[in-house]
């Protein structure tokens, strides 16, 4: 089968169908692709009538309160097609979304290919400083070219669920006992069975962030929080590198304490939080002075909720902790 011709199910996750879900939905049902299937899965049906989505591509699913990874899991076990798209209700995808996935899947060691995932120009302005504060290397390292378009593809360590798609002989099930970093899992499941993840620049979604510079930090303390205790679990040399920003918080900790007791940790103390801070300025430098603040700000404390996040999954035992095979 050529890949162009192979059926996609489409699996998107969801509280409710609110307004960014049935935006979600009517870019899903423009895409320029043949053969799809659009499954959702919110926790009820809710009172919202649905006429404008009478599609026979359209599958509705209720599941109750339950974590995304486990509404996944049921749009695996409930689709039809030979690949799975992921993404999320406050997402949506651009129309050759599936088209441009596809044709690097005719390269047999690729299983999971994905891309961008942009902030919305009719975000506000709270989730276009978060997107500026991801796309930043100094904030997300090697990982913020999920948050634009760069200049060449490249085969990454893992993508986030938000945006990809994967081949369904090979795809595990989501670790349910996460909140979020279950797609971090899923990602590294499929590198151990021996596939590449490819970020293909083509490959896009505009994903809304969060709508408050609040709701960003605390997502940021839960994702450190949550690959924590990934790590924890299945610790490798690879997840060190999760945990550079927790290191940065106990460093500069350690160094102001040190600092009021001996004079040259003080002066290489000051030297170097001074670089810090310029590196910080000099890469959050935007459209005006106002949100050039925000966002060197949401990046300082953006470090600290991750860093700190990561330390209390390291000490904090995961309470909703599931095997899955």
């Amino acid at each position: 089968m050529k890949m162009p011709d192979a059926k996609i199910s489409i699996i998107i996750p969801c509280k409710e169908i609110d307004n960014l879900t049935e935006k979600c939905l009517r870019e899903c049902l423009k895409l320029d692709y043949p053969n799809y299937e659009i499954i959702v899965l919110p926790d009820d049906f809710g009172k919202k009538e649905l006429k404008e989505f009478n599609d026979k591509k359209i599958k509705i699913i209720k599941t109750g309160k339950v974590k995304p990874a486990v509404k996944r899991n049921l749009g695996m076990e409930k689709a039809k097609g030979e690949f799975f798209a992921f993404i999320d209700s406050d997402a949506y995808p651009d129309k050759n979304w599936l088209k441009n996935a596809m044709e690097y899947f005719d390269n047999s060691k690729i299983g999971i290919v994905g891309g961008p995932n942009l902030t919305p120009v009719e975000g506000n302005i709270d989730e276009k400083i978060s997107g500026y504060v991801l796309r930043n290397f100094w904030v997300s390292g090697p990982a913020n070219v999920r948050y634009k378009i760069s200049k060449k593809n490249k085969f990454v360590k893992e993508l986030p669920s938000c945006n990809y798609i994967s081949r369904k002989e090979i795809s595990p099930e989501y670790k349910e006992g996460l909140l979020t970093a279950e797609d971090s899992k899923f990602c590294f499941d499929i590198k151990k069975r021996g596939y590449k993840i490819l970020y293909a620049k083509d490959v896009i979604v505009y994903h809304h962030r969060r709508d408050s510079i609040k709701k960003h930090i605390k997502q940021m303390f839960i994702y450190g929080r949550d690959i924590a205790w990934l790590a924890k679990e299945e610790f490798s040399l690879n997840m060190l590198y999760f945990s550079l920003l927790s290191l940065f918080v106990i460093g500069l900790l350690t160094g102001a304490v040190l600092s009021a007791f001996y004079p040259v940790i003080r002066n290489l103390f000051s030297l170097l939080l001074f670089f810090y801070f310029l590196i910080m300025i000099f890469t959050s430098i935007y459209e005006n002075m106002k949100t050039s603040i925000f966002v060197m700000t949401t990046s300082v404390v953006t470090h600290f909720a991750y860093g700190i996040g990561f330390i209390y999954g390291v000490l904090v035992k995961n309470k909703n902790e599931i095997h899955v095979k």
